[in-house]
């Protein structure tokens, strides 16, 4: 039998679609946070980041973009699929605007930081079914890339969002599952304000592109 090293007390596949490990992965969005006249917010000396979050309603939490990878889907195709479906509701916009964004993401999507890939604190694994994620991060320094993308929540789904905003990691953050540990992991490689309390250890960041 296939048994995961994180003990759920949870016999059976429960509620994912594999035996095992279910290959999932996650879309870190961030930029500078901002005041007004368009200066860089800092804590004790350090900038402040934001991210763009997406509300689950079916486990009122707020989480990173990201779902399951598809068979045969390379993990960057995954990693654009999610943040437009989720974050931009594109299959909800008409072909000419789903072309667009497409674009978009091929243009600003190119280079990333994978901050995170292992296990995930997620409340649909059991013992025997468990979902395993990696997650990039795509950073805009200068604020005016992402600040183009029509942000837009989708409904509907086992999981799908209904909300979804630039988010300041100026507090501590209680989100999905172990996402507050990914956005730890990015405030790190970004040498930026970290709010987040009992750090988890740090992975060694790898530069992706196209992955």
């Amino acid at each position: 039998a296939v048994v995961s090293t994180q003990s759920t007390g949870v016999i059976g596949r429960g509620s994912l679609q594999r035996w095992g490990p279910n290959h999932a992965a996650d879309t870190v969005v961030t930029r500078w946070h901002r005041d007004n006249q368009g200066v860089i917010t800092k804590i004790d000396g350090l900038p402040v980041l934001e991210f763009v979050g997406i509300y689950r309603p079916v486990f009122n939490e707020w989480a990173i973009p990201g779902g399951r990878v598809m068979p045969n889907e390379r993990i960057f195709e995954t990693i654009k699929r999610e943040f437009s479906e989720e974050a931009l509701a594109n299959l909800s916009r008409p072909a000419p605007e789903q072309a667009r964004i497409s674009e978009m993401l091929a243009e600003h999507f190119k280079l990333g930081i994978t901050v995170y890939k292992g296990y995930v604190d997620d409340p649909r694994n059991t013992d025997n079914a468990w979902i395993e994620t990696i997650a990039v991060n795509y950073h805009d320094s200068t604020g005016k890339s992402f600040s183009k993308f029509p942000l837009q929540s989708r409904a509907g789904g086992e999981s799908g969002s209904v909300g979804v905003q630039w988010i300041p990691i100026d507090h501590n953050l209680d989100l999905f599952a172990n996402h507050e540990w990914i956005i730890e992991k990015v405030c790190y490689h970004r040498d930026a304000y970290n709010p987040i309390k009992e750090p988890k250890r740090k992975e060694n960041e790898v530069w992706m592109t196209g992955v």
